[in-house]
């Protein structure tokens, strides 16, 4: 469930480039429309792509040096517009530590420049912090999937993508990237990890709540059925445990894979979930990319519980609502199972 803040504009807003679903609806991943998919993004660059990117100049301080190592490098396209058939990526400084791979989670730093007129569009260098994307799933367009698979860490590397392999012939005219724009990254590979599994379901000791909460079953092939009393909603958020796993505990900051179902305290209605959908979702917790009753109730769980969470507006989307299907006097009912952290 994120929040009424919009998660995602250019590179480098805590693990987004180019996150899919950056809009305002509660709903899972979805594939950014007029992108291509992963297999395309991996065709096999031409001689003309590479000598594309033999144009590009990248000046700046190398970032394993220890001296200073957020400078941001200067980028100099000296032919434009800059345009390439498919992802092709450059390494400028080879790195020492492990290969990405399918799956992994890499963390870099880098400035994003459209390729038509060389305009800079965002940074996470400096005071920001550095950006982690999971190579795989459809959270990313597929250019960025493809360009850092197969990097090393500690390498700093150039990649060039082009519209088909990020958002289409449409663009994301929001944040200044038409549909004839191909995406120039300079990134530093800061680390590269693999994460632990991630459970199917909730798993651990099943714990009996007390009475006048919601009350929930469970099919394992639908998810939670959950059936709200017929009281005033509570004021405060409620949180319950119906499993207790037997996992790490999540901190903040992680990243944490989760199911999840909500519904409308009033009346019953689904307004989202991901066990509908077949698809788990992935976001970081603790610091203000998910609704403040999330943030507030998962940090502290272990991985494999089952939680039953009862958010007020105030600690949801306020007064505001997410319209149409969340006013601003709605109390929400979710549940989440917590399946990995990383």
């Amino acid at each position: 469930m994120r929040s009424s803040t919009r998660v995602c504009a250019v590179l480098g807003v805590s693990a987004s480039l180019v996150l899919v679903g950056c809009g305002s609806t509660p709903s899972g991943p979805a594939t950014p429309t007029g992108s291509a998919t992963t297999t395309q993004a991996m065709a096999t660059p031409s001689a003309a792509d590479r000598a594309m990117l033999d144009t590009i100049q990248v000046v700046g301080a190398d970032p394993t040096a220890g001296t200073d190592p957020v400078t941001e490098p200067t980028v100099t396209l000296t032919k434009k517009p800059v345009s390439v058939s498919t992802t092709t990526v450059k390494v400028l400084r080879p790195g020492t530590g492990v290969l990405s791979k399918t799956g992994d989670k890499v963390t870099v730093r880098q400035v994003l420049y459209v390729g038509n007129e060389g305009v800079k569009l965002d940074s996470s260098y400096g005071e920001k912090q550095p950006a982690t994307f999971t190579l795989s799933g459809t959270d990313m367009i597929p250019g960025l999937i493809s360009a850092l698979t197969g990097v090393q860490k500690g390498s700093r590397i150039l990649f060039v993508i082009p519209p088909a392999q990020a958002f289409g012939t449409s663009g994301r005219t929001v944040i200044g990237i038409s549909g004839t724009d191909n995406l120039v990254v300079v990134a530093d590979v800061v680390d590269v990890t693999t994460p632990k599994p991630v459970l199917e379901k909730a798993e651990g000791t099943v714990i009996a709540p007390p009475a006048g909460l919601p009350t929930v079953t469970f099919e394992d092939a639908t998810g939670p059925i959950v059936t709200m009393p017929k009281t005033t909603p509570p004021a405060d958020t409620v949180q319950q445990l119906l499993i207790e796993g037997n996992g790490d505990v999540v901190t903040v900051g992680q990243e944490i894979t989760v199911h999840y179902y909500g519904a409308l305290w009033k009346d019953g209605k689904v307004f989202d979930s991901s066990w509908q959908r077949k698809t788990p979702a992935t976001f970081a917790i603790g610091v203000g990319k998910v609704i403040k009753g999330w943030d507030a109730t998962l940090v502290g769980k272990k991985v494999g519980s089952r939680v039953l969470l009862i958010i007020p507006p105030k600690d949801g989307y306020g007064a505001s609502g997410r319209l149409p299907d969340i006013s601003g006097t709605d109390t929400m009912v979710f549940v989440v199972d917590i399946l990995g952290a990383s």
